[in-house]
């Protein structure tokens, strides 16, 4: 029996070259990532590269291998362990073997991508970039440049009746612009004049605008003729040229045409007016106050005695009493205007508030001459501000049970908080500010100026003297002014004063037109004028006669002559 030919054993060409091998994963990995060659793996895991297949690389095929190499390595049983182990570690050789070429290129990882038949390294080329360098930072000039055809004067002329579009559309940028409504209703106001409204043209524009009002004011008891400087402005791309500065010196001289003595104004640019000589007085007293926390300081406080009073809102007919308490209280501040029945139903009708309360002593009833009922206080209000609140000199502390009248009101109607706005010295502050503390407006000032500074003290000078005789100082008293615009001294003698005008004496005052509007308003203290070098005094005596002759007085600028509607 033949035995069965041996299976001959396989051949080697000498050309071929065989490798079988069984390894970890891997090392299969670091293996193929270091020859640098594709590796193909089978479910046998043998490696098999033939020269046949070097052959048939062409130099373009080899240039793709060189830039971007696939590797797959295991099947895709185990592709969640790769993941962790086997690219970390790919990654790691494949960066140590990254190195500069020939050329000054890069060759790094760009990406690495798991899929189910293997892990994907892509290698790409990195140039190097020239170097960009940033301009340097550009450094915002100090001061816009203005341009050459709005450096042209402009002219300074009335409002004609075709501007008002034009002049409202200029004022919409004021922080309290007006209405068309109140622009129209200055029409109707008792001393209207076409002529007090001025505006800046250049090139057939208006640029600005200016309003007088021709006014008469209380000062330290007395009254005076004033003008007020209202709603001043300017275009924005034109302010910095002067416009604002030629607009208020046109006002200037419109005020001295209609004899005014002083000039007042309320502004938020007060070093603008100072630049143009006018005098900063003080600014707007206003508290805020939680209506709930002032009914609690109010209660806390000892209640008034005298006859109970009733509060309500009014009626029309009773504006001439609202007027008789009103020039009860004004006389103690200056500042405050002279309102006439005519000027006050104006002011009505404007519709500048929302309610007036009033407290009554007596029975109620609809009566036009109280001969039933007198009112002895009143409250207005806008919104959540009161703009004034005033009661009878005869009734004590009446003022704190309208304020607790007008806070039980606003928790009524769910305020959350009230504006109080008066004279800074009115004692009503404490009882609205918390913890004692008042909140004055930062940005609403009352600048001054004095037109014709020798009517101004001969308006003063009884005052001055009823002022010594209630002292009960009998000797002749001689104080001396020395300003740029006045020179001239008051002398008080056996009851009354009179003023020299070109004579200063031996005891008297060198000071600036600045401190001679504070001086004669009662809104300068000589000792703190002096200790800062705004006041000069020729003797002792001086100072002493210029704290006793003009002594501070409250300043008040109610704002409800100067609110929009």
């Amino acid at each position: 029996m033949q035995r069965a030919a041996a299976k001959p054993a396989p051949s080697h060409r000498s050309g071929d070259r065989t490798c079988s091998f069984r390894r970890s994963r891997r090392s299969l990995i670091a293996a193929s990532v270091g020859s640098g060659r594709p590796v193909r793996s089978s479910a046998r895991q043998t490696l098999k590269v033939t020269p046949r297949t070097q052959k048939r690389k062409t130099p373009k095929a080899a240039a793709i291998v060189n830039r971007v190499e696939t590797q797959s390595v295991t099947p895709p049983s185990v592709k969640k362990k790769i993941s962790v182990a086997a690219v970390r570690s790919l990654a790691a050789n494949d960066a140590a073997k990254s190195s500069l070429t020939t050329d000054g290129t890069l060759r790094v990882v760009h990406s690495i991508s798991v899929r189910p038949s293997g892990t994907t390294l892509r290698r790409e080329t990195v140039r190097k970039r020239k170097v960009v360098q940033m301009p340097p930072p550009m450094v915002a000039p100090s001061r816009m440049e203005i341009p050459a055809w709005m450096l042209k004067e402009c002219r300074i002329e009335p409002a004609r009746a075709g501007d008002q579009g034009e002049i409202l559309q200029l004022l919409s940028s004021l922080p309290d612009a007006p209405t068309k409504a109140e622009f129209h209703a200055s029409v109707d106001h008792p001393e209207h004049d076409a002529n007090n409204r001025l505006v800046a043209r250049l090139g057939g524009r208006i640029l600005g605008h200016v309003e007088v009002s021709p006014r008469r004011i209380h000062l330290c008891g007395a009254v005076v003729d004033a003008a007020a400087l209202d709603q001043v402005a300017v275009l924005p791309e034109c302010r910095g040229a002067g416009h604002g500065q030629r607009l208020v010196k046109a006002a200037e001289r419109r005020m001295r045409e209609l004899g005014a003595v002083i000039g007042f104004s309320r502004t938020r640019i007060a070093p603008s007016f100072r630049e143009l000589g006018w005098s900063v007085l003080g600014r707007d007293g206003t508290t805020v106050g939680r209506p709930s926390h002032i009914l609690s300081r109010i209660l806390e406080l000892p209640a008034r005695t005298g006859e109970p009073v009733t509060m309500r809102q009014w009626r029309h007919v009773e504006l001439p009493a609202i007027l008789r308490i009103y020039k009860q209280n004004v006389p103690q501040f200056v500042g405050p205007l002279v309102r006439s029945e005519a000027y006050s139903r104006w002011l009505i009708s404007r519709c500048a508030f929302d309610s007036i309360i009033v407290a009554l002593v007596g029975h109620d009833r609809y009566d036009l001459h109280e001969t039933t009922a007198r009112i002895v206080g009143y409250a207005i209000q806008d919104g959540n501000r009161i703009l004034e609140l005033l009661a009878d000199p005869e009734f004590p502390g009446l003022e704190r049970d309208i304020l607790a009248r007008v806070c039980s009101e606003a928790i009524e109607n769910d305020r959350q908080e009230i504006v109080f706005e008066s004279s800074s010295s009115d004692p009503l502050h404490k009882a609205i500010a918390a913890r004692d503390q008042q909140r004055v407006s930062g940005d609403r000032m009352i600048v001054a100026k004095l037109f014709r500074p020798l009517e101004a003290l001969r308006a003063v000078a009884p005052i001055v003297a009823a002022r010594m005789n209630s002292e009960e100082i009998r000797e002749t008293l001689e104080l001396g002014i020395d300003a740029p615009d006045f020179r001239g001294s008051i002398i008080v003698s056996k009851g009354e004063a009179t003023v020299h005008p070109g004579r200063v004496g031996r005891s008297y005052l060198r000071l600036s037109d600045d401190e001679l509007v504070r001086l004669l308003l009662g809104q300068c203290d000589p000792a703190e004028a002096a200790a800062a070098g705004r006041l000069a005094a020729s003797t002792h005596m001086a100072q002493k006669l210029a704290s006793l002759l003009f002594p501070r007085t409250p300043l008040w600028y109610p704002i409800w002559d100067d609110l929009t509607a």
